[in-house]
């Protein structure tokens, strides 16, 4: 018993191997949480960006369209970016070999997303907006 209270007593400074052992493994734990919670997030993040993208081309377009009469076919992203509805092209946050494509008939203008997510899925993105020409 006496060996006990000498070690208790003794002024040592620092952690056991046990103890940082422990402490390894309790963040080993919390990162094997919060890795792929974050990876998730990050991805729904960019898909999100798309959909936006998406509705300001599709509301650029629409205007594009009221502008140059329906006569003329859906414009395409350089049409909007060279007259100036657009700033710059946009890129798809969630895959940058993806593309926007433009269509547009009887008044409604539909923009699509395509291209793949992390996990190499095709994910599509449809955003509309709506015109009317007044003559």
């Amino acid at each position: 018993m006496e060996w006990f209270v000498k070690a208790l007593n003794k002024d040592e400074r620092g952690f056991t191997l046990i103890e940082l052992i422990v402490v390894i493994a309790i963040l080993g734990i919390l990162a094997a949480i919060a890795v792929p919670r974050f990876t998730g997030t990050l991805a729904q993040s960019k898909i999100k960006a798309d959909e936006a993208s998406a509705k300001i081309i599709a509301d650029a377009a629409a205007r594009w369209i009221m502008d140059k009469g329906s006569d003329n076919p859906a414009p395409s992203i350089d049409n909007l970016v060279n007259d100036k509805y657009l700033d710059k092209a946009p890129t798809l946050q969630s895959n940058p070999n993806g593309n926007f494509s433009i269509t547009a008939s009887n008044g409604t203008v539909t923009v699509t997303a395509t291209g793949k997510d992390q996990a190499d899925k095709d994910v599509t993105i449809t955003a509309t907006a709506h015109y009317e020409i007044v003559k």
